[in-house]
């Protein structure tokens, strides 16, 4: 037993269990001054950085896989950058040598037997270590090529062709041996070409040139994951496409669910919700006076971002019904938020927004009351009832009014300049103009019972010059609605409208295009589904659809039996809202 010990003490490096130190004050190595905040100390951080001392580790923990995977590890890290060429220029300048070059690859026996006799031990492990890792990046670089086809196949969303293969391969081996360029920069080269290949730009799909031809798996894949991902398909989806098992209702029904219940489904939040609700980029909007609104800061700004994108992806992922997208009675907020909308909430961390339950109790939750669309509906330095309106006709009803004629006129951006009018007076005044009183009908009821929300979101019961807050808003038969409750009310009674707005958005998105009087079945069909539906049982209905799953029929073309196109850009989502 103490022969043991003694064995294992003898093996064990002497600082194994020392106490831990910041990478900047671990001690260089021999022959270097290891005294903290010297040059050559400091010079050997900053350049070279890091060292080898896991000979115990590989020696005798590790097996002879896992000890090939760690030489492998210390051998890609330290051909990652200048790490030999930065060694040996400390090495030479350690010891006062001029070598013929500066180059350790040209540093050969001879010349390291004519160094001084205390140098050799150390340029020698050098050129080792040098030679070693040389040998293995050679050995590797056949698998960097594959690994780079395999990078293609996965960026083109599909499996490569022979002749692309053969395609890749030779532009690697043509910028080697026409180019002049080393393994490294003809990997470099081979991935910027797979990069700007339209097959990863452009969604490329073959179009039948007089029936519809269904999509092949790969075309699906790519299809359902820009939907639901904004993104490439992952390994699972690939997998699925190989299978050919993208062709069955019930197994694409169980990927839309795997997919929507995923994190990456937060990029439909972003991308989808964001889009149709107006708030695409809020965190990075600049429509605000911060003079007069100088608490609205760049930290509540993006605060109000994620409280919007975190309700949505809430919504997709927990399977929540598509109603509380109105209704909901929850929000997420961080402590700025909180403490900028006046909500007393504790334990709310500073850094993140977390879901908030009971929100109704203040005036929150849903898309109406969200602060992100209460202030992109707002002027710089005032609300306006008129663009809160309109958001309410053109995004949640789908009813939007024409445009104004030219000579509409307009009222005062600042509200300070109404004269002592309230801004009720100031629209009813502007529509005494027979030819802005139609659209105002219909707009103007729907944007008062917001009044009780100001140009950046916080609740109000007056105005900034003390004269109570009018949340009331008037059709011309003279029917009222008060106060968001009143237009959440008011929302309920249209449900059937609101449901087919957002069947006509999720579907203008999928597919890439405009809605088709073809495509009336299918919206039929998702908004009978009604309220209750959650977004997977709606995505569902769509990617099963025949629209989703078959090729658009083209016009015929002469001698041709397909054409190609190009249709959504890989690298930004469909705009078809």
């Amino acid at each position: 037993f103490r022969a043991g010990i003694a064995e294992f003490l003898a093996l064990m490096p002497p600082n194994s269990h020392g106490e831990a130190n910041p990478a900047d004050k671990d001690p260089a190595p021999l022959p270097f001054d290891s005294t903290y905040n010297t040059p050559e100390h400091d010079d050997f951080v900053l350049k070279v950085k890091y060292q080898r001392n896991d000979q115990y580790l590989a020696d005798y923990l590790l097996d002879d896989a896992d000890r090939a995977r760690l030489a492998q590890a210390w051998s890609n890290l330290l051909t990652s950058f200048p790490y030999y060429a930065d060694y040996l220029g400390l090495l030479t300048e350690h010891y006062g040598l001029k070598l013929k070059s500066p180059r350790l690859q040209d540093l050969d026996a001879t010349q390291i037997a004519a160094l001084p006799a205390e140098a050799r031990p150390y340029f020698s492990a050098l050129r080792a270590s040098y030679d070693e890792t040389t040998k293995a990046q050679a050995l590797a670089q056949p698998g960097h090529i594959d690994d780079a086809l395999a990078f293609a196949s996965r960026a083109w969303r599909r499996p490569l062709t022979t002749a692309e293969v053969k395609s890749l391969r030779a532009f690697y081996q043509k910028s080697i041996k026409e180019n002049g360029l080393d393994h490294d920069g003809a990997i470099r080269a081979l991935l910027a070409r797979i990069l700007v290949s339209p097959s990863f730009l452009y969604r490329v799909e073959t179009v039948a040139s007089s029936t519809e031809k269904p999509l092949n798996g790969w075309e699906m894949a790519s299809r359902m994951s820009f939907f639901l991902w904004a993104s490439i398909p992952d390994a699972e989806l690939r997998r699925a496409a190989g299978a050919g098992e993208l062709v069955k209702p019930e197994l694409l029904a169980k990927q839309v669910k795997r997919m929507t219940a995923d994190p990456k489904a937060r990029r439909l939040a972003t991308e989808f919700f964001g889009q149709w609700l107006g708030v695409y980029h809020f965190d990075e909007y600049r429509g605000v006076d911060t003079g007069r609104f100088p608490e609205f800061t760049d930290e509540v700004r993006s605060a109000m971002y994620d409280e919007a994108i975190s309700t949505f992806e809430y919504l997709v992922r927990q399977e929540r019904p598509m109603k509380e997208m109105l209704y909901a009675d929850y929000t997420f907020l961080n402590q700025p938020l909180a403490k900028f909308y006046g909500i007393e909430q504790e334990a709310l961390p500073a850094d993140k927004v977390v879901l908030v339950q009971g929100a109704g109790a203040f005036d929150r939750g849903g898309v109406l009351r969200l602060g992100s669309v209460l202030t992109v509906t707002s002027a710089p330095l005032r609300t306006s009832p008129v663009k809160r309106g309109d958001w309410v006709l053109r995004r949640i009803l789908g009813t939007p009014t024409p445009p104004p004629p030219a000579d509409a006129g307009t009222i005062p951006r600042d509200d300070k300049a109404f004269n002592g009018q309230t801004l009720r007076e100031q629209l009813t005044a502007h529509k005494r103009n027979a030819t802005c009183a139609a659209c105002h009908l219909k707009i103007d009821p729907l944007g008062f019972p917001l009044e009780g929300f100001d140009a950046v979101g916080r609740t109000r019961d007056k105005y900034a010059d003390g004269k109570p807050v009018d949340v009331t808003g008037e059709f011309a038969d003279k029917t009222t609605i008060a106060g968001t409750d009143g237009l959440l009310k008011y929302l309920r009674s249209q449900e059937q409208q609101v449901t087919r707005t957002l069947s006509r958005k999720m579907l203008g998105y999928a597919l890439g295009r405009t809605i088709l009087a073809s495509d009336r079945p299918l919206l039929d069909e998702m908004a009978t589904a009604g309220g209750n539906a959650s977004f997977s049982d709606l995505a569902v209905k769509i990617i099963t659809s025949r629209q989703f799953r078959n090729h658009a029929a083209g016009d015929d073309v002469a001698g041709q039996k397909a054409r190609l196109t190009v249709s959504i850009p890989a690298v930004s989502p469909p705009t078809a809202l």
